[in-house]
């Protein structure tokens, strides 16, 4: 007997089923991408506003299932590469006789960016950003998964198989085709029912007649009594739905931390510009000294070596004013990046002297007992002892014997009725079965066992430890607090010093000539590092108040980039 698998369709052509199946996979991409967005979305602000009190938002953007193909996406040696050098990198006589020419590009329209507008761009561009909303996105779609699996599930199958009995004309032709549609659901405390409807209809092709058709309808329980029976079958769930929870707390944690980041490096933007802006004025300090000098030189009332001296600082002004600018341009092209901007775009900082930060007054104890209530990472840890503990349930349950009951009830159709919804319940058998295993062999579940409660012990001293890295957290931020506070006050008074003296000894020179004129270019130099040293102490004193925010899990950021502080009227606010 031969019997091959044939499928049968009606009559229609086959370009229009192409046609039909490729629209329906198109439409079913794009509607299974929605519907798992829609799912995961209101999954994670449910999770966020019971887990944080707030929500965030965390949408990854439209997303239509399009990969784009460029055409070289099987080639077996992509994107080849010559050895020609481009024109513009040849050396030229132009080039070789002015080594220093630069060529410069039209200034286009920057862009102006605060500090929010800052936080803003990058909570919905920045690269880092994006992965860590991915992240939790997919725990979230986890999450629907397990929660499916819990739910009543139905499943269905249709099968059929032609059968030719024999080689010659007269013989037999038959088709037989078998339809099961089924229900699953898992129960909570173990176990499994399962509802089945199957249909077998027999056709005899050669006489066009059905010579047979029966059904079957299977009603299937299987239930743990002792070995994964409990709480323990509901442990996938348990986890998963934690995870969406400890992904909540690290995604906002992540967030606070990179925001934190971006508005440090804004600081030493703004550090940068005043260092730009010092040396400017260093500068133009230096060029009317060397005029005046070389004026003075020229009528043989001064030194040619004094104008010499005099070209050389300006020369080396003049250089530091280039450093700076380049250093500037390099550290915002990295904040660009940072941000998830194209380094091509034109934008600038605003120059913000005072901004929406407050410095905290709180004492140490207090700073302490919010940092162990509200840091989210101490939280993850403190539930994984939880994770931990219900480890252990699991492995000690898992020591158990096997202690199963199955049973199942059976309604068949009359066979001598070709009718596959003619149920006899005379026809009705019914099945049950308690089965038990005898525990001989118990030795990896015993190392389970003892391995679980080796995890519990770890995943405790892991969140004591946690604990004290909280308090060491707080302690080195309030000392970085007054340490900012004080060095920033330091610098400000070496500022009004090095002005004093700096306006004393050019009186004294150009008036008295009663000192000399390095002491000038001195008291020049030294005030320029002081304003530079007062910029760095501003910005890392703005940065200190954050990251003591950061750490004692109190830092709100709204989604505009805007800070959320609680009684913000009574700090004074922070230069």
């Amino acid at each position: 007997m031969t019997r091959t698998r044939h499928h049968f369709a009606p009559a229609r052509s086959w370009h229009g089923w192409v046609s039909c199946a490729a629209l329906t996979v198109v439409a079913g991409c794009s509607w299974y991408i929605d519907d798992a967005d829609r799912q995961v979305h209101e999954l994670i602000e449910t999770r966020q506003a019971a887990a944080l009190g707030e929500t965030h938002s965390a949408d990854l953007g439209k997303e239509t299932g399009a990969i784009g193909d460029r055409g070289g996406m099987y080639d077996f040696v992509p994107h080849p590469v010559d050895s020609a050098v481009p024109e513009a990198f040849h050396p030229t006589a132009e080039s070789a006789s002015s080594a220093s020419a630069v060529t410069t590009q039209p200034a286009a329209e920057r862009r102006v960016f605060t500090l929010a507008d800052c936080l803003a761009y990058a909570q919905k561009r920045a690269r880092d950003y994006q992965t860590a909303k991915e992240d939790l996105y997919l725990q979230a779609l986890a999450l629907t998964l397990e929660r499916h699996l819990w739910t009543p599930r139905f499943s269905g199958s249709i099968s059929s198989q032609y059968a030719n009995y024999g080689q010659i004309r007269d013989f037999d032709h038959a088709m037989d085709a078998v339809s099961q549609v089924a229900l699953e659901q898992r129960l909570p405390l173990g176990g499994t029912v399962t509802a089945r409807l199957i249909n077998d209809w027999v056709r005899d092709i050669g006489r066009h007649t059905t010579v047979g058709e029966t059904g079957q309808m299977i009603l299937e329980a299987d239930i743990p009594l002792l070995r994964g029976a409990g709480r323990v079958a509901y442990e996938s769930r348990y986890q998963t739905e934690r995870n969406l929870i400890y992904a909540v707390r690290d995604f906002e944690r992540f967030r606070r931390t990179f925001l934190v980041e971006i508005a440090g490096e804004y600081f030493d933007l703004l550090s940068a510009r005043a260092r730009i802006e010092s040396a400017t004025a260093n500068e133009k300090t230096f060029y009317d000294d060397m005029l005046r000098t070389v004026a003075l030189a020229d009528k043989g009332q001064a030194l040619p070596v004094d104008a010499d001296r005099a070209r050389v600082n300006y020369l080396s002004a003049q250089n530091s004013v280039v450093i700076e600018q380049a250093n500037y341009q390099d550290t915002l092209d990295r904040y660009k990046i940072l941000l998830g901007m194209p380094t091509m775009t034109p934008m600038d900082i605003a120059s913000e002297e005072t901004l929406e930060l407050h410095e905290p007054r709180v004492p140490q104890s207090a700073a302490i007992e919010t940092a162990l209530k509200y840091r989210l990472n101490l939280l993850n840890d403190l539930d994984a002892v939880d994770d931990a503990r219900r480890g252990v349930l699991i492995a000690k349950n898992n020591m158990l014997p096997d202690f199963n009951f199955s049973g199942s009830v059976t309604m068949d159709t009359d066979p001598n009725k070709p009718n596959s919804t003619a149920y006899n319940t005379e026809r009705t058998t019914w099945r049950a079965m308690l089965e038990m295993e005898v525990p001989f062999d118990r030795v990896a579940e015993r190392n389970d066992y003892r391995s679980s409660l080796i995890g519990l012990r770890r995943a405790e001293r892991l969140h004591s430890e946690a604990a004290d890295t909280v308090r060491l957290d707080v302690r080195r931020g309030l000392r970085r607090l007054e340490t900012g506070r004080i060095t920033m006050d330091i610098q400000r008074r070496n500022i009004a010093i090095n002005d004093t003296r700096r306006e004393l000894a050019r009186v004294k020179f150009e008036e008295e000539g009663s000192v000399p004129y390095n002491d000038v270019v001195d008291a020049e130099n030294d005030w320029r590092d002081a304003v530079n040293s007062f910029a760095d102490a501003q910005a890392a004193y703005r940065l200190a108040i954050l990251q003591f925010y950061r750490d004692t899990g109190t830092l709100r950021v709204g989604d505009d980039g805007h800070w959320i502080t609680a009684g913000a009227s009574q700090p004074r606010a922070v230069p």
